[in-house]
């Protein structure tokens, strides 16, 4: 082999290796910039996740939690997490809903957690929205708090002054309006706290402002290292039928998404009272097929 080819082969060499640092430092800090073609390790089809916030009863006297009590579902949100189109969309549902329970009858959505656990819930969401669930997350306030303190807070707006207390809930909610970097329990206030003119509503629109905040804490280069520590350690705190690989695929894909390709809203429907019921959210049927019709 003559000098010349030994030299064009080791230039070539020394190319695919700058390619393959470039490609490998790209993926891992600058993942959106990678194309679709080149992408490994995420999810290959389309799937519907249901994202649970259960609540925890605490003993109005002592303000301990009470412990192996299934508590009400705070939040609900049916997520289409779509590979193909490179986007997730997901659809809130206030906890007041008005749904008819299987065995039950007419409830507010949230009491369904409470009185047949995940499964029920699951039924329930199926039979409201239309839509196959495939896998379900269930997550406990304190998995909130513990994964925004390893990953050193999440940055949004407090649109109000928020001042509430509550013993039964364990509740202790004080934030000033503006712009700020919440810590783990702070940013638990700020997706709980309802007590505003708009009530459930306010407080569903601000899970979906904090969760957009809390994909772009996780997915930050930055975190690069942090994420997976910060999920282990709420690992205890959640309930999920996600396999590991398919949880990894997930993550990996939200990581490669830009913020246009996450989408929120919520589902249709005004307030009503309900003698059997007291204030409930009323789905507005119509509009709420559209709604899945688009997102899903």
């Amino acid at each position: 082999m003559s000098r010349t080819r030994i030299d064009l082969f080791r230039l070539s060499a020394i190319f695919i290796i700058l390619l393959a640092i470039i490609f490998f430092y790209v993926y891992l800090f600058f993942p959106s910039l990678v194309t679709k073609s080149l992408r490994v390790g995420t999810l290959r089809k389309p799937i519907n996740l249901l994202i649970l916030g259960t609540d925890i009863t605490f003993n109005a006297e002592t303000g301990k939690p009470i412990p192996n009590l299934e508590g009400r579902a705070d939040t609900i949100l049916l997520a289409h997490i779509d590979p193909i189109n490179s986007r997730i969309n997901m659809v809130s549902i206030p906890r007041d809903t008005l749904v008819n329970i299987p065995g039950y009858g007419d409830r507010k959505i949230n009491s369904a957690n409470s009185y047949g656990g995940i499964p029920l819930m699951k039924e329930t969401v199926a039979q409201l929205t239309k839509q196959k669930i495939d896998y379900y997350i269930s997550i406990k306030p304190t998995a909130v708090t513990k994964m925004v303190d390893q990953l050193g807070g999440v940055s949004l707006y407090v649109e109000n002054d928020m001042r509430y207390v509550d013993r039964a809930q364990g509740l202790d909610i004080d934030l000033k309006k503006g712009w700020q970097k919440l810590s783990g329990k702070q940013a638990h206030d700020y997706i709980r706290y309802r007590h505003d003119y708009q009530g459930d509503i306010g407080r569903v629109n601000r899970q979906q402002i904090f969760l957009k905040s809390f994909r772009e804490a996780l997915t930050k280069p930055t975190n690069i290292f942090k994420a997976p520590l910060a999920i282990h350690l709420a690992l205890r705190e959640i309930k999920t039928n996600l396999p590991p690989a398919v949880s990894v695929r997930l993550l990996n894909m939200a990581r490669m998404l830009s913020v246009n390709s996450v989408n929120t809203t919520t589902l249709s429907g005004e307030v009503a009272n309900i003698q059997t019921a007291g204030s409930v959210w009323l789905p507005n049927d119509k509009e709420n097929i559209k709604i899945f019709e688009d997102f899903f």
